[in-house]
């Protein structure tokens, strides 16, 4: 079938796919290793294995709490790790195939798109889910079947989330401009402080020798542009810290060799996992953290917009829905075969494209994983790393998310995406006191009612990025005085907290008017001494946070703003002001789609072309300018749109 842009005029003739062998053909001829793909294949595959390792060694944490070392070890290397292998070979040789097709259809070279593991949804489905699931279960099952309830969980989160992506693939556009950016970008920006912050750094606090100098090595490399290397050749950014660490973690004897040993006897076949028995076993139990799984879905969604606008600002528009779908499609795809983590598109296009990298980075990065990852080889690298080291790249990850949030929310909001951070922070406060040596149970209760504030840690850590998703929308049009769409919005939060989504630990009617079990505790009271001595036990519990209440809450909130509506267009108060009109932030995200849909500039066919460019306008092209340094594309240069 052809592929036909919106508009053809003066774009050439449309390449014809051809057959099964045609493209056969082509892929294999479009397939290239430049000098520009060896340096963007090493970025990438650090930056994927950073996420990977930090992802993995939070789980095998939860050997600290009586979960066995071989159920971890099983369900690591024999399916999580085979199954995001198997994920990263097919998104990688699809968006190779994408760039492939579409330098042929438009006689110019593509960049492909990098791809790898959702960092921000990985570590959220290990602390929000996993480890929930596995504390609720404890007790019940004991440590063997509560960390494999936990793990089936998340692949059933993971699956559902791949789902919710595939279907805003459709319906993207619309969400995205009835949504205000604020309220995408701070619950992600929440668990970048949090879990990819707060959390990451703690191993390297622990190990200020290694640690320190791993956190000031990220802001050297990201930040300040110190790259070892020599000559032309510097190092990624992500491989110097990790080299760092590496030598002094083994100086110090934070690396030992007895892990490596262990390390060793996992490296053997493994192969794909069929985990379908697994995905839907405990299926039913994910509507308790849906609050986590969809605002995740939407933000994958709105994060691989995001890196599709950058591609295009560095000259290559690819087609909007297609992408999506494909990431939706892959992530459903890695809970199959037994990988609770979801795959999207990477930032980084416009220095990939910017090197000279084409497409044999990214379809080597696919077949490097699967690799690694099939025979138990990352298993050995895990051990010769160490969390000290990985956690300040990812900490990087979680600042860089931050920075994107306040870049496109205007000043006037951040006391929203403030108040955004906390559901997040308070969940990884709960999350801690549940793993702290002086915690008391699993739930998260301290059995102390009197201490409300604590009750009000844990509503807002149940359904935390709903939480922060709800709230922070609800502000932003509080702020802006838009109080129709305020109201809108506590209606929203009305129905979630109606239903359990958010603020109680189960979803459902079960506790609508009455206080949860994390809620009371067991009291035993004592009188006379001795033989004489009689004891009681009653439960006391905070019986003003019940489900129902919330719910009431949440429609005062919409009464209060309806009011304020009205009065706003139809009274005579002179100091209710007017709404406030800002088209550039609120419809940032619908600006974005129409861009990434349309190909509004030429590009040189090569890098050498580029380079040459540079030189006859007098700039370095060792020093080449930036996206936002170029000139603005004329009414002329806007021919053709690529298909949404």
């Amino acid at each position: 079938m052809d592929e036909q842009p919106a508009s053809t005029e003066n774009s050439g003739p449309p390449y014809k796919n051809g057959g099964f062998v045609q493209q056969l053909i082509d892929f294999k001829n479009g397939y290239s290793m430049r000098g520009g793909d060896w340096g963007s294949l090493t970025q990438i595959f650090f930056d994927n294995l950073s996420t990977l390792l930090g992802a993995l060694f939070a789980i095998q944490d939860m050997r600290n709490f009586g979960a066995p070392i071989d159920s971890i070890n099983a369900v690591i290397w024999g399916k999580i790790v085979p199954g995001v292998g198997l994920t990263m070979l097919l998104g990688n040789t699809y968006y190779t195939w994408q760039a492939i097709r579409l330098t042929k259809n438009w006689g110019r070279p593509y960049t492909a798109q990098p791809y790898g593991l959702n960092t921000p949804a990985a570590f959220a489905f290990v602390f929000n889910i996993m480890y929930p699931v596995y504390f609720a279960n404890l007790d019940e099952v004991g440590p063997t079947e509560a960390f494999a309830r936990a793990y089936k969980v998340a692949l059933a989160a993971n699956f559902i989330t791949g789902l919710i992506s595939t279907v805003l693939a459709f319906f993207g556009p619309f969400i995205l401009k009835v949504v205000p950016p604020a309220a995408l970008l701070v619950p992600i920006a929440g668990i970048g402080v949090a879990f990819l912050g707060l959390e990451q750094v703690t191993n390297s606090l622990a190990a200020p020798i290694v640690g320190y100098n791993c956190i000031m090595w990220v802001f050297l490399g990201w930040y300040s542009g110190v790259r070892l290397g020599y000559g032309s050749f510097r190092l990624p950014e992500a491989l110097q810290v990790i080299l760092v660490g590496i030598i002094l973690g083994w100086i110090t004897g934070l690396n030992q060799g007895q892990t490596v040993k262990d390390a060793a006897d996992l490296v053997k076949w493994y192969g794909p996992d069929w985990s379908a028995g697994d995905l839907f076993a405990d299926f039913g139990l994910v509507k308790d953290y849906m609050g986590i799984v969809i605002p995740i879905g939407i933000s994958a969604t709105a994060t691989s917009l995001m890196c599709l606008v950058s591609a295009k600002q560095a000259g290559d528009p690819y087609p909007v829905r297609e992408s999506l779908i494909v990431d939706g499609i892959g992530t459903m795809i890695a809970s199959f075969f037994g990988s609770p983590f979801g795959t999207v598109l990477y930032i980084g296009h416009p220095a990939y494209k910017k090197s000279g990298a084409l497409t044999g980075y990214s379809l080597t990065n696919g077949f490097i994983y699967l690799f690694l990852s099939w025979f138990g080889i990352l298993a050995l690298v895990q051990s010769i790393v160490n969390q000290a080291t990985i956690g300040p790249i990812v900490l990087f990850v979680g600042l860089a998310v931050n920075e994107e949030a306040l870049h496109f929310i205007p000043s006037r909001h951040y006391a929203a995406y403030v108040v955004g951070l906390f559901p997040s922070i308070y969940d990884w406060v709960v999350n801690v006191s549940n793993r702290s040596p002086i915690q008391d149970d699993y739930g998260g209760n301290i059995n102390v009612t009197g201490l409300s504030g604590w009750f009000g840690v844990l509503a807002w850590k149940r359904g935390a990025l709903l939480v922060s998703f709800v709230w922070v929308a609800m502000l932003v049009k509080v702020i802006d005085r838009h109080w129709s769409m305020a109201a809108v919005w506590s209606m929203i939060g009305a129905a979630f907290a109606l239903f359990g989504i958010i603020h109680v630990p189960e979803a459902g009617f079960d506790t609508f008017a009455q206080p949860t079990w994390e809620q009371c505790s067991t009291v035993t009271s004592c009188t006379g001494e001795g033989e004489s001595e009689v004891c009681t036990s009653n439960a006391e519990c905070w019986d003003n946070g019940e489900q129902w209440m919330f719910f009431l809450a949440y429609l005062m909130l919409a009464a209060t703003f309806a009011l304020l509506f009205v009065a706003q267009k139809y009274g005579n108060d002179p100091t209710l002001l007017p709404p406030m009109v800002d088209e550039e932030s609120d419809m940032a995200f619908a600006d974005w789609f129409a861009d990434a849909a349309v190909d509004t500039s030429k590009h040189p066919a090569t890098v050498e072309e580029e380079q040459e460019e540079e030189r006859s306008m007098g700039t370095d092209p060792l020093n080449p300018k930036t996206v936002e340094d170029s000139p603005p594309d004329s009414e002329e240069d806007i021919k053709m749109e690529v298909s949404a």
